[in-house]
């Protein structure tokens, strides 16, 4: 005798909690059955429960890197999810600057006139712009940042939404680029207006790194240098800037507790600094916090060199989580990409090989949205 068959409901229950760090979770789930394909691709529904009964656990789908200036773009997946292929110029290469929201910001201005692809490797979407008209001339250092500009947006399913995309740039000013100093400025471009808004007051600093933004709350923050990072208050519409402690290894920005921070990796250690209301606290109003070791979390036969020797870009701070993406070295040898929460110290490798100028993806991916796209085989 065959045995009922669960309720609609009961089943949908039980989808809720497949664990949203590997896609071909409901992929395999879709495959039992029309019944509980049905509810998976119930025109979102299905999708937006399952968003924001994991909201906690965004997952990291893979990360976006550049690999060389004839290259390009590549996406490096963590888990089953492949893309379609990025964007490609036809001579030389698009950059891949900053990634937020299910979205990828791509500087083309080496290809002609300079402009921005913003890439959604979910949906394989592309939109392209040009940069503001003011900033077409004397251009001479630049950086960008894109975001969901949806009011109220919980940012777990931002696909095919309007968007804002932040252009900080700087001009040299006359008889002052030999000592670095640039009128830098911010312009903001609305997928909804089309248009670019005029330009803030401009700022006398140098934007010298092209590292990724970190979006807290209504502000934007851009190291632009070891000791500096720039702030770009979207609702104010203006920039500031905060020095930052001079530390032994490069920093990156991170959110600690909706605040401005940094993590550090140094001797084996990974560090953060958190800002300090008082200044006499810290260095110059920062206080360093030990987060692990990583001889501790990590076995290893040979003592671990941390970092490579050839490059200071080995950690990652990923936006809307407690994560960092990070590299390890063990006598010049890559022993691989992995993740660390900070707050419950687990360590998860996810990848093999370590590469430069990482921007980690964070994504739901739900059979509706793949809408017929494979995933990658093991």
């Amino acid at each position: 005798m065959a045995l009922p068959a669960l309720m609609a409901e009961l089943v949908e229950e039980i989808l809720l909690r497949l664990p949203p760090d590997e896609p071909e979770h409901l992929f395999r789930a879709g495959a039992v059955c029309k019944a509980w394909r049905r509810i998976l691709l119930d025109d979102s529904g299905f999708r937006r429960r399952y968003c924001r009964f994991h909201r906690k656990h965004r997952p990291l789908l893979g990360y976006v890197h550049n690999v060389s200036l004839r290259e390009g773009v590549q996406f490096v997946p963590t888990t089953t999810f492949l893309p379609p292929p990025p964007p490609a110029a036809a001579s030389y290469s698009y950059r891949a600057i900053d990634c937020r929201h299910g979205r990828v910001l791509i500087d083309t201005s080496e290809c002609g006139p300079p402009g921005f692809i913003v890439w959604d490797p979910t949906t394989g979407d592309q939109q392209h712009l040009r940069f503001p008209a003011h900033a077409q001339e004397n251009l001479s250092s630049f950086t960008g940042a894109v975001l969901c500009a949806v009011d109220g947006c919980d940012h777990l399913d931002c696909h095919g939404g309007p968007f804002l995309v932040v252009c900080v740039g700087g001009r040299c000013t006359e008889g002052t680029h030999a000592v670095g100093v640039e009128n830098t400025w911010a312009s903001v471009y609305s997928s909804q207006a089309g248009a670019w808004s005029a330009q803030t007051s401009s700022i006398d600093y140098y934007v010298a790194a092209r590292e990724p933004s970190l979006l807290i709350g209504d502000a934007l923050y851009f190291a632009v240098c070891s000791t500096a990072i720039l702030k770009y208050d979207l609702s104010r519409h203006g920039l500031s800037l905060i020095e930052t402690p001079r530390t032994s290894y490069k920093s990156v920005p991170i959110d600690i507790d909706g605040g401005l921070g940094l993590v550090e990796p140094y001797r084996n250690w990974i560090y953060t600094w958190s800002q300090q209301d008082d200044g006499a606290n810290g260095v110059g109003g920062w206080l360093q916090h030990n987060v692990v070791k990583l001889e501790t979390l990590i076995p290893t036969r040979r003592r671990v060199i941390w970092p490579p020797y050839n490059s200071d870009d080995v950690i990652r701070f990923v936006e809307g989580t407690d994560t960092v993406l990070f590299s390890l070295n063990n006598y010049c040898i890559d022993q691989g990409v992995f993740t660390l929460d900070l707050k419950s110290r687990k360590v998860r490798k996810v990848a093999e090989t370590w590469h430069r100028h990482i921007l980690p993806y964070t994504c739901f991916y739900t059979p509706d949205l793949a809408m017929g796209k494979q995933l990658s085989p093991r």
